[in-house]
């Protein structure tokens, strides 16, 4: 199976500093077979508009729901006319309501370069796979059910898959960078939603997108593109596993902010898998992220910022308290230089029981084959959903939505080298800013969840709280928090209450909602 290790690196260049975020990433070399049918594709495919249209119901909330479904390729042409691209989307539409006024979301995966598989089968779809309890990973062959937490009843759907990846690709004598990169990534999407609702007559439908993980990097950056490139103004963007700012999540020698946004989430693991002090452990999941949310953000990014200019004894008081609230040693703390990385910890905390911890969900445990390693084998969550995921998408596609295509569907891994805006971290934290800033009716809801170790939740909270540094944009941001780790949904608990979410924030700002001056 392919693996998805959540964005990838920035690197010395800045292309990359540490895990980025979401799921399945560009790569910069394929090899082998993959890099042949890579090459293949990178060249060309005819671009051909072919979508298949089918009728449905469902029922949502115990109300039956009947939609029509498009899903296929809709071809993206240049400035002269010629196709350029042909990019694969999924589009669920409630019957019998008003199409024109009603609202409309886009929604994406990230990677870069994964397919929007995972929003679509965790939580948006009317059919999903049947997932164990708590989003275990379930025994094959796989079962596709009615996805009762599917906001189709609030809201259409429409699921887009980046360049290189589903069945996107450019059209034959079109290269494949000419839309992979940051900017280039969200013209493409931004070309993509201009011309859907020309198709399909959306203009006057409340607008909305949904982006996870790297999603949310490209939402941010998409809101202000369509607004100055294509004159379409957003209702709302839902956020999931968010990361605006790669510096949050890209801790390093010479950036300690990247600590502290960690430890949070590290608290919240380590109260889960009871590693806590008697004391913490009595309190509330809240209670404990609380103390480690004051502590992080207050006094140990002065520590942080001291370097070697703290005593031993300073030294040894900082590492009591992140033993304290990471339920690590203190003398690991004192060996990691005070500065705990993702990777190790979750190596570290269940090293007495040979058990390593998920990255997208650190309540998950797996099993090294050597228990003494800093490196996981593999990401326990990220193994739980992704063969029920690809063989139900499949089956669906196939059967429910009669697509079928002769190229092979790209979960991720495909688009090769990404590149980023040169001069420091990747940000689109002042774009989002921007948008808002010319649109005051525009709002944001960032779902959040605690034991989420790709895109720690004090990143978002640390970005949102410095965005414009002015109250009229945080008067118009919502965080919502939950129980489970980066993909909210596939915890059954939490996808109900993610639903519940999303609909609640359509339905209080579809005509416009509360503006700021």
């Amino acid at each position: 199976m392919y693996i998805r290790p959540l964005l990838f690196s920035v690197a010395a260049a800045i292309l990359v500093a540490g895990p980025v975020a979401a799921q399945r990433p560009a790569v910069p070399f394929v090899r082998g077979a993959a890099a042949d049918s890579q090459a293949t594709d990178t060249a060309g495919v005819p671009a051909i508009e072919r979508i298949a249209e089918t009728h449905h119901s469902t029922r949502i909330g115990g109300k039956l729901i009947a939609y029509t479904t498009h899903a296929g390729t809709m071809v993206l042409r240049d400035e002269n006319g010629k196709p350029k691209a042909a990019v694969f989307f999924i589009a669920n539409t409630k019957d019998q309501d008003d199409a024109a006024t009603r609202p409309v979301t886009f929604f994406f995966n990230g990677g870069p370069g994964s397919a929007s598989i995972w929003l679509d089968m965790g939580i948006m779809s009317p059919m999903h796979p049947d997932m164990g309890p708590n989003g275990a990973q379930p025994a094959p062959p796989y079962n596709l059910v009615e996805n009762p937490e599917s906001p189709l009843d609030v809201t259409d759907l429409v699921q887009i898959d980046a360049m290189m990846t589903g069945y996107s690709r450019p059209a034959k004598g079109v290269k494949a960078t000419d839309f992979t990169g940051d900017r280039n990534d969200i013209q493409m999407f931004g070309e993509f939603i201009r011309d859907y609702l020309d198709k399909y007559h959306r203009w006057q439908s409340p607008k909305y997108l949904f982006g996870e993980s790297y999603g949310t990097f490209r939402s941010a950056g998409l809101a202000a593109e369509l607004q100055s490139s294509e004159g379409i103004e957003l209702n709302g963007i839902m956020l999931l596993g968010t990361v605006l700012d790669f510096q949050l999540i890209s801790p390093s020698p010479t950036n300690d902010i990247g600590y502290a946004a960690f430890l949070p989430t590290y608290t919240a693991t380590a109260w889960y898998h009871k590693k806590l002090a008697a004391d913490l452990q009595r309190q509330t999941l809240e209670q404990v992220v609380q103390q480690s949310r004051d502590y992080a953000f207050g006094e140990y990014l002065t520590e942080l910022a001291r370097g070697n200019t703290l005593t031993p004894a300073e030294r040894t008081a900082v590492a009591q308290k992140l033993s304290r609230l990471t339920g690590v040693s203190q003398q690991f703390a004192l060996n990691t230089n005070l500065r705990i990385d993702a990777g190790t910890y979750r190596t570290e905390l269940l090293r007495d029981t040979r058990q390593t911890l998920g990255r997208y969900d650190s309540r998950m445990i797996g099993i090294n084959g050597n228990a003494s390693s800093t490196r996981e084998d593999y990401d326990p969550s990220d193994v739980a959903p992704s063969g029920a995921f690809m063989s139900a998408f499949m089956r669906y596609l196939h059967e429910d939505l009669d697509y079928t295509s002769n190229l092979q569907y790209y979960m991720g891994g495909h688009t090769g080298r990404w590149d980023y805006n040169p001069g420091g971290y990747p940000s689109e934290v002042d774009a989002l800013r921007t948008a808002m800033a010319k649109d005051p009716y525009l709002h944001v809801m960032v779902g959040a969840g605690y034991y989420d170790m790709a895109t720690p939740f004090a990143n978002a909270e640390y970005t949102f709280n410095h965005l414009g540094f002015d109250q009229t944009y945080r008067d118009r941001v919502q965080f919502t928090y939950y129980e489970s780790g980066h993909m909210a949904y596939l915890n059954q608990a939490s996808a109900k209450q993610l639903k519940a979410d999303i609909a609640k924030f359509i339905t209080s700002t579809e005509d416009g909602g509360q503006a700021t001056p």
